[in-house]
């Protein structure tokens, strides 16, 4: 594209401007020359943003390289975020909306642009509010409008009424990733079909050689946050040669899960320890989900989103797909603020809090969930199926109260002897029932929220109230053994994670616990079903009142049974 092509294209645009902000189009036309190269520049040609104006557009932005001078005049080289526009107008209105509406500090700080109707003056007028770090700025506008002879576009006679200005820009849209009963990528072919006991196989990263590995046992976490990982140690003999080789980090494992077969996961760690003649190598290897780090989303949105906004937004551009097991109904809608610019992982985990779901992971498949899993009708009974109880107790979490602060102000001060300036006053969270759990008196205070993404003080608020809990924490973990009696299978069934279960744990001094739980993960081999897991159940909170109540009822019976001891006692001396 030639200059003066450029210029004619531009042109138009600029005198509406012209007619809706009255700001001189030469003065336009000669910032859009100057600061794109006549619209070569790399972020004019992709991000149609022809001021250099940083920032985002409706979420959208370039990462660019550009020039900015130091107060001494030098030139440096740096990399920032450019709004991106679907058109040159957009960018162009967006100029003006600045010279009108000025900074967030100074209302007027471009006021002598608008309404002049001599170019030099209006280029003199830039330079002196600190538009441009160029101190020959104003010299060069003047040169092009000077060459150009673009005063020629000062005019607005022949330029027809349009729509009033600013136009409402329209939100960002992403592509559906929900599941239409077709894998976005197939599994190896070169893996087993119709294995009726589950494997586990090594291949090389382009999936040329896949062999089975046999003799290790699987230490599987897996939980409902849909992150899964694990690890086995294995003994190079004669006949493992060529799978001890290929157990490399970034190599491939497909494992057979207990509930979903043929699992991808990437071998990151690999330790090899050499005793004498005996070689082992211990493995730690990640679900494929967990690829989603590598995943970084550029945009941002501001807005009431849906659970389907959200992950079309963190999935787009994935091999990923998402499959509502829960009615969307079920799930809330959520003020997003800032939502986006991190990586897959990172807002995976925004969104099962936000949204307050569970996730279940086969392979490229996300299967979200409200609440997984069932009441099933099964007991863990310490006289029968469970050898070891530990339930742990603990207040060290419970808090009362907490600070939020949210976004700076974009005057904010540099002075460090001046409070900071935030978009909203800092919020005080406290919990409605905060005068039942005072310690001495006192509240708990947690730590402060800050997160500059928020600018509105409900989105704080919000934070605030998952993050005060005032009751104390609860983990129960178990050991379990299956049992595998013919009778017992057939009136107790099968659980696994989210599933309610009964515990009974019961000694020769009474119950020490016993209760309806929910099991939130487990740790077990998924390569031997009568290994024992290791499961722990849903963390939960309860009241110290409840807990106060449950020692002293203990106590009483305690004090009870000592009584009863004293009477019998005593009745035998008498005799």
């Amino acid at each position: 594209m030639s200059n003066t092509s450029f210029i004619n294209d531009i042109a138009p645009h600029a005198q509406r401007i012209l007619k809706n902000y009255n700001i001189l189009a030469s003065l336009v036309i000669a910032q859009g020359c100057l600061e794109s190269a006549y619209g070569t520049s790399g972020l004019a040609t992709q991000g149609k943003n022809l001021f250099g104006i940083k920032g985002t557009y409706n979420g959208q932005y370039v990462l660019m390289w550009t020039t900015e001078y130091d107060k001494q005049g030098n030139a440096i080289r740096v990399q920032a975020k450019f709004r991106k526009y679907p058109s040159w107008y957009e960018s162009m209105q967006d100029l003006a909306n600045l010279y009108v509406n000025g900074v967030s500090w100074d209302k007027d700080h471009y006021r002598a642009v608008v309404g002049e109707k001599d170019y030099k003056k209006a280029t003199a007028a830039l330079v002196k509010a600190g538009y441009a770090t160029d101190p020959s700025y104003a010299t060069k506008l003047n040169s092009i409008i000077e060459t150009y002879n673009l005063t020629q576009y000062d005019t607005i006679d022949s330029v027809p009424d349009s729509p009033e200005e600013p136009t409402t820009p329209t939100s960002p849209t992403y592509p559906s990733k929900e599941y239409i009963g077709k894998d976005s990528e197939p599994l190896n072919d070169k893996l087993p079909k119709d294995v009726y006991f589950n494997q586990l196989h090594v291949s090389t990263a382009n999936g040329d050689q896949v062999i089975e590995v046999t003799g290790v046992k699987i230490d599987l976490t897996d939980d409902t946050n849909g992150k899964k990982e694990f690890s086995f140690t294995i003994t190079r003999t004669a006949d493992n040669g060529a799978e001890f080789d290929l157990l490399v980090p970034d190599n491939i494992l497909y494992l057979d899960e207990k509930k979903f077969k043929q699992q991808k996961y990437y071998i990151t760690d690999v330790e090899v320890k050499q005793e004498k003649s005996l070689l082992t190598k211990t493995v730690k290897a990640s679900h494929v989900y967990l690829l989603l780090i590598n995943n970084y989303v550029h945009d941002t949105a501001t807005k009431k989103m849906t659970i389907k906004d959200s992950l079309d937004m963190v999935l787009k551009g994935t091999k990923f797909s998402y499959i509502l097991e829960t009615k969307i109904n079920n799930f809330p809608t959520v003020d997003q603020e800032n939502f986006g610019d991190k990586n897959s992982t990172e807002l995976m985990d925004q969104v099962v809090e936000d949204y307050d779901l569970e996730l279940d992971i086969d392979n490229y498949k996300i299967h979200v969930y409200k609440k997984m899993g069932k009441e099933v009708d099964h007991t863990f009974d310490s006289r029968l199926n469970m050898p070891g109880i530990t339930i742990k107790y603990s207040s060290k979490p419970c808090t009362t109260r907490a600070w939020g602060y949210g976004a700076l102000k974009e005057n904010k001060t540099t002075d460090p002897n001046k409070e900071p300036e935030y978009v909203f006053e800092p919020v005080l969270y406290c919990h409605p029932d905060e005068k039942k759990f005072l310690i001495d008196g006192m509240p708990r205070e947690a730590d402060p929220i800050k997160d500059e993404r928020c600018k509105k003080a409900s989105s704080i608020i919000s934070q605030l109230k998952k993050h005060v809990n005032p009751y104390p924490e609860i983990t129960v973990e178990v050991d379990y053994q299956y049992i595998y009696d013919q009778a017992l299978l057939e009136i107790q069934e099968d659980f696994w994670k989210g599933d309610t279960v009964h515990i009974l744990a019961d000694t020769g001094y009474g119950i020490t616990y016993e209760g309806d739980v929910r099991l939130l993960s487990i740790q077990y081999d998924p390569l031997n079903p009568y290994s024992s897991p290791k499961i722990t159940f849903a963390n939960y909170r309860k009241n110290i009142l409840d807990i106060q109540l449950s020692y002293a009822k203990k106590i009483r019976d305690v004090k009870r049974y000592f009584d009863e001891l004293r009477i019998s006692d005593y009745r035998s001396i008498s005799v």
